[in-house]
């Protein structure tokens, strides 16, 4: 007879019919058509982002800069690319994957990528989920050959 006896307390069990490098392609799916929809510069609604502020009377704004470095001059979070750049799919697994800004700043400067897109979202609406980046990853998964388990 043994002297203890093994006692659960907390089980968890894991149902998911991917595994965490599909979740990751998933993720990167995700990703990739919100930077495409930021650079295209439409907000979570799918709709043309608000125009950049122009500039005072007399003197040149940003969209002024934008457009003299060639850039277009609409609100599309891209003036070096370090910001779009650093949008990766942080973590993944079975459960879920998480997409984010890589906490690393542009040389010479202090602020964050993360920083930078918290605060170009709180002019813009524009880092999200729209109803478009919805219907990517629908497809995705839906692309996604089905595996039915049989009982023997």
């Amino acid at each position: 007879m043994p002297r203890f006896q093994t006692v659960v307390r907390r089980a968890r069990f894991v149902y998911s019919p991917y595994t965490a490098s599909e979740m990751q392609g998933f993720a990167q799916v995700l990703a990739d058509t919100i930077r495409a929809r930021i650079q295209s510069g439409q907000n979570i609604y799918d709709q043309p982002a608000a125009p950049l502020k122009p500039g005072k009377a007399g003197r040149r704004g940003y969209p002024d800069y934008k457009a003299a470095r060639g850039l277009q001059p609409i609100r599309d979070w891209t003036w070096s690319g370090h910001t779009l750049r650093c949008l990766k799919v942080l973590t993944a697994n079975e459960n879920r994957a998480a997409i984010g800004f890589l906490d690393e700043a542009m040389p010479g400067r202090r602020q964050t990528a993360s920083q930078i897109a918290f605060y170009n979202n709180q002019r813009e609406r524009q880092w999200g989920v729209s109803p478009r980046d919805r219907q990517a990853v629908l497809a995705a998964f839906l692309a996604r050959p089905i595996v039915m388990l049989k009982a023997a």
